[in-house]
């Protein structure tokens, strides 16, 4: 029996076998995945199991469908420039390097009306205000200012935070949230005071400047997040066309 364990749902540590199953070359590139009903037999779980994780990878950028044919692996150099709702810890790991955070802001705050926006709550409703200096191989590489809707009631720790490293971990593993895709603008601006200190850049240097909004499975929005990054940090997309009849 495979051994699952309780820290995430059983689709995401499946479709983390099938990831290094394709990584690690036992599944070569273009290469047929094996069919649900095998993949249910041999891992012991339920064909919808399968589903969602094959979904996730798809999302990921790891496996592709071609209708009538099945689901193949995907290229490597497709799996690179994929990019997925990852969290900063998973990316940095991702690229080869070790992921750190210092915790500069973590509150319960009562947003702004622009935030209750994009949040789509009540403007009187207590959110988590976090905000993160993110390193890499013990350098800092950006800030992070997030503000994040909680289910009601409900707050999470720096405790918490400082034994996960990734928020979206978090909200996976306490709340079941999933973060699912995201809506963002990208641009570049002079680094001002703060980020001249806490980067340790010269004044005016371009930054990377990327908002966020994630949006959960059920396509709620949950986060709202404004990262600056380094000149020196690599920022990589995947942009796919939409298949004839699908709403843009």
């Amino acid at each position: 029996m495979t051994a699952f364990t309780n820290s995430s749902p059983i689709y995401r540590q499946l479709a983390d076998m099938l990831r290094q199953q394709i990584e690690s070359g036992h599944i070569a590139p273009n290469d047929a995945i094996p069919a649900e009903r095998d993949l249910a037999a041999s891992y012991e779980v339920s064909r919808d199991t399968v589903r969602k994780a094959i979904k996730l990878l798809e999302e990921q950028g790891v496996l592709y469908s071609d209708h009538g044919r099945g689901t193949f692996a995907a290229p490597a150099a497709v799996r690179k420039m994929s990019r997925f709702l990852d969290s900063f810890t998973e990316d940095t790991i991702k690229r080869g390097g070790v992921p750190g955070q210092k915790i500069l802001v973590m509150e319960q705050v009562i947003p702004s009306m622009a935030i209750a926006s994009l949040l789509n709550i009540d403007s009187e409703t207590p959110i988590l205000h976090l905000k993160r200096l993110r390193l890499m191989d013990g350098a800092p590489i950006g800030i992070q200012d997030s503000h994040v809707r909680l289910p009601p009631g409900e707050q999470l720790t720096r405790k918490e935070l400082e034994r996960t490293g990734s928020l979206y971990r978090l909200l996976v593993e306490k709340f079941g949230i999933e973060p699912s895709e995201s809506l963002e603008s990208i641009g570049a601006i002079p680094a001002a005071s703060e980020e001249v200190e806490l980067l340790n850049i010269p004044a005016g240097t371009p930054i990377l400047v990327c908002e966020r909004i994630m949006l959960s499975s059920r396509r709620e929005p949950v986060e709202y997040c404004e990262m600056k990054y380094l000149p020196s940090y690599r920022y990589k997309t995947r942009i796919s066309k939409w298949s004839i009849g699908q709403p843009a």
